[in-house]
Protein backbone atom coordinates (compact mmCIF):
# COMPACT_ATOMS: atom_id res chain seq x y z
CA UNK A 1 0.00 0.00 0.00
CA UNK A 2 1.33 3.38 -0.66
CA UNK A 3 0.45 7.10 -0.85
CA UNK A 4 -0.35 6.88 -4.32
CA UNK A 5 -2.41 4.20 -3.99
CA UNK A 6 -4.52 5.41 -1.12
CA UNK A 7 -4.99 9.07 -3.31
CA UNK A 8 -3.28 10.92 -0.13
CA UNK A 9 -1.71 14.18 -0.96
CA UNK A 10 0.89 15.13 1.39
CA UNK A 11 4.03 17.22 2.17
CA UNK A 12 4.22 16.44 6.00
CA UNK A 13 5.23 12.65 7.28
CA UNK A 14 4.67 12.54 11.33
CA UNK A 15 6.13 9.53 13.61
CA UNK A 16 4.19 8.70 16.28
CA UNK A 17 4.66 6.05 18.57
CA UNK A 18 5.73 5.43 22.45
CA UNK A 19 9.02 7.19 24.08
CA UNK A 20 11.99 5.65 23.11
CA UNK A 21 9.88 3.65 19.80
CA UNK A 22 12.68 5.58 17.91
CA UNK A 23 10.92 8.32 16.23
CA UNK A 24 13.90 10.69 16.43
CA UNK A 25 16.51 8.26 15.35
CA UNK A 26 13.90 7.29 12.64
CA UNK A 27 13.10 10.74 11.66
CA UNK A 28 16.68 12.47 11.19
CA UNK A 29 17.51 8.95 9.00
CA UNK A 30 14.39 9.75 7.07
CA UNK A 31 14.49 13.06 6.77
CA UNK A 32 18.47 12.72 5.35
CA UNK A 33 16.93 10.22 2.89
CA UNK A 34 14.22 12.10 0.87
CA UNK A 35 16.08 15.31 1.75
CA UNK A 36 13.43 16.78 3.87
CA UNK A 37 13.77 19.18 6.70
CA UNK A 38 13.10 17.44 10.21
CA UNK A 39 11.53 18.43 13.49
CA UNK A 40 11.34 16.97 16.94
CA UNK A 41 8.49 18.33 18.81
CA UNK A 42 9.67 17.94 21.84
CA UNK A 43 12.98 19.63 21.05
CA UNK A 44 10.50 22.54 19.79
CA UNK A 45 9.27 22.84 23.23
CA UNK A 46 12.76 22.77 24.89
CA UNK A 47 13.95 25.64 22.78
CA UNK A 48 10.71 27.51 22.90
CA UNK A 49 11.06 27.24 27.19
CA UNK A 50 14.61 27.01 27.71
CA UNK A 51 13.62 23.94 30.27
CA UNK A 52 13.23 19.81 29.68
CA UNK A 53 10.55 18.33 29.19
CA UNK A 54 10.37 17.23 32.93
CA UNK A 55 10.82 20.40 33.96
CA UNK A 56 7.45 21.75 31.92
CA UNK A 57 6.06 19.24 33.39
CA UNK A 58 6.74 20.00 37.29
CA UNK A 59 5.69 23.38 36.86
CA UNK A 60 3.12 23.28 34.33
CA UNK A 61 1.91 20.25 34.13
CA UNK A 62 0.55 17.61 31.71
CA UNK A 63 -2.25 19.82 30.74
CA UNK A 64 0.00 23.28 29.29
CA UNK A 65 3.12 20.89 28.04
CA UNK A 66 -0.14 19.29 25.83
CA UNK A 67 -1.47 22.58 24.66
CA UNK A 68 2.19 23.73 23.74
CA UNK A 69 2.26 20.64 21.48
CA UNK A 70 -1.20 21.26 19.84
CA UNK A 71 0.48 24.89 18.69
CA UNK A 72 3.72 23.19 17.67
CA UNK A 73 1.43 20.79 15.73
CA UNK A 74 -0.54 23.64 14.14
CA UNK A 75 2.52 25.54 13.18
CA UNK A 76 4.33 22.53 11.69
CA UNK A 77 1.43 21.79 9.36
CA UNK A 78 2.14 25.03 7.48
CA UNK A 79 5.06 23.61 6.63
CA UNK A 80 6.10 21.69 3.13
CA UNK A 81 8.47 18.71 2.96
CA UNK A 82 8.95 18.26 6.39
CA UNK A 83 9.54 15.25 8.81
CA UNK A 84 8.02 15.75 12.34
CA UNK A 85 8.56 13.12 15.57
CA UNK A 86 6.09 13.82 17.27
CA UNK A 87 6.54 13.17 21.56
CA UNK A 88 4.99 10.09 22.63
CA UNK A 89 1.82 11.58 24.10
CA UNK A 90 0.83 14.01 21.75
CA UNK A 91 -1.85 11.40 19.89
CA UNK A 92 -3.84 11.90 23.54
CA UNK A 93 -4.80 15.94 22.19
CA UNK A 94 -7.99 15.15 21.14
CA UNK A 95 -8.17 15.16 17.47
CA UNK A 96 -4.91 15.65 16.88
CA UNK A 97 -4.53 12.09 14.49
CA UNK A 98 -7.15 13.38 12.91
CA UNK A 99 -5.01 16.94 11.76
CA UNK A 100 -2.13 14.89 11.42
CA UNK A 101 -3.50 12.86 9.12
CA UNK A 102 -5.50 15.30 7.05
CA UNK A 103 -2.31 17.18 6.64
CA UNK A 104 -0.07 14.52 6.12
CA UNK A 105 0.63 10.75 5.88
CA UNK A 106 1.23 9.31 9.66
CA UNK A 107 3.51 6.44 10.79
CA UNK A 108 2.96 4.47 13.77
CA UNK A 109 6.32 2.87 14.84
CA UNK A 110 5.04 -0.08 16.77
CA UNK A 111 7.71 -0.59 19.16
CA UNK A 112 7.11 -3.45 22.12
CA UNK A 113 7.28 -2.17 25.60
CA UNK A 114 10.19 -4.96 26.45
CA UNK A 115 11.74 -3.66 23.35
CA UNK A 116 11.82 0.22 24.48
CA UNK A 117 12.38 -0.92 28.38
CA UNK A 118 16.17 -1.96 26.64
CA UNK A 119 16.15 1.11 24.72
CA UNK A 120 15.53 3.58 27.47
CA UNK A 121 17.33 2.07 29.94
CA UNK A 122 20.42 3.53 28.01
CA UNK A 123 18.52 6.93 27.58
CA UNK A 124 17.99 10.48 29.03
CA UNK A 125 15.38 9.98 31.96
CA UNK A 126 14.58 13.53 32.07
CA UNK A 127 13.06 13.71 28.64
CA UNK A 128 9.98 11.06 29.77
CA UNK A 129 8.60 12.24 32.72
CA UNK A 130 5.70 9.89 32.46
CA UNK A 131 7.78 6.87 32.49
CA UNK A 132 9.61 7.38 35.08
CA UNK A 133 8.15 9.21 37.76
CA UNK A 134 5.19 7.42 39.59
CA UNK A 135 5.82 4.12 42.15
CA UNK A 136 5.69 1.40 38.50
CA UNK A 137 8.54 0.43 37.08
CA UNK A 138 9.50 0.98 33.68
CA UNK A 139 8.15 -1.75 31.87
CA UNK A 140 4.62 -1.69 33.85
CA UNK A 141 4.75 2.36 32.60
CA UNK A 142 5.07 1.18 29.24
CA UNK A 143 2.36 -1.56 29.12
CA UNK A 144 -0.05 0.92 30.39
CA UNK A 145 0.90 3.48 28.74
CA UNK A 146 0.74 0.87 25.58
CA UNK A 147 -3.18 -0.30 26.27
CA UNK A 148 -4.02 3.46 26.71
CA UNK A 149 -2.63 5.00 23.88
CA UNK A 150 -3.19 1.62 21.36
CA UNK A 151 -6.66 3.29 19.97
CA UNK A 152 -4.95 6.41 19.53
CA UNK A 153 -1.79 5.09 17.48
CA UNK A 154 -3.29 2.47 15.21
CA UNK A 155 -5.42 6.05 13.79
CA UNK A 156 -2.20 6.59 11.93
CA UNK A 157 -1.88 5.73 7.98
CA UNK A 158 0.35 3.60 8.63
CA UNK A 159 1.98 0.80 11.22
CA UNK A 160 5.68 -0.34 11.12
CA UNK A 161 6.74 -3.04 13.43
CA UNK A 162 10.21 -1.49 15.15
CA UNK A 163 11.33 -4.81 16.88
CA UNK A 164 14.64 -5.85 16.31
CA UNK A 165 15.45 -3.20 13.75
CA UNK A 166 17.65 -0.36 13.24
CA UNK A 167 16.24 2.85 12.65
CA UNK A 168 17.71 3.08 9.74
CA UNK A 169 16.21 0.32 7.81
CA UNK A 170 12.88 1.91 10.02
CA UNK A 171 13.74 5.01 7.91
CA UNK A 172 14.20 2.97 4.45
CA UNK A 173 10.82 0.71 5.11
CA UNK A 174 8.82 4.82 4.97
CA UNK A 175 10.64 5.97 2.00
CA UNK A 176 9.83 2.89 0.24
CA UNK A 177 6.05 3.28 1.26
CA UNK A 178 6.09 7.16 0.20
CA UNK A 179 8.83 7.03 -2.79
CA UNK A 180 6.31 6.29 -5.87
CA UNK A 181 5.00 9.48 -4.54
CA UNK A 182 8.47 11.84 -3.88
CA UNK A 183 9.92 10.36 -7.59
Amino acid sequence: MSLVENNIEYNRIFLVGQSGSGKTSCGKALSDLINWKFIDTDEELILKHGKSIDDIFKESGEKFFRSEELMIAKELIKKDKIVISTGGGMPEIENIMGLMNHFGATFWLQTSPSEIESRLMKSNKSHRPLLFNNNLSLIENLEQQAKKRYSLYSRASFHIDTDNKNMEDVALEIKNIICIKHE
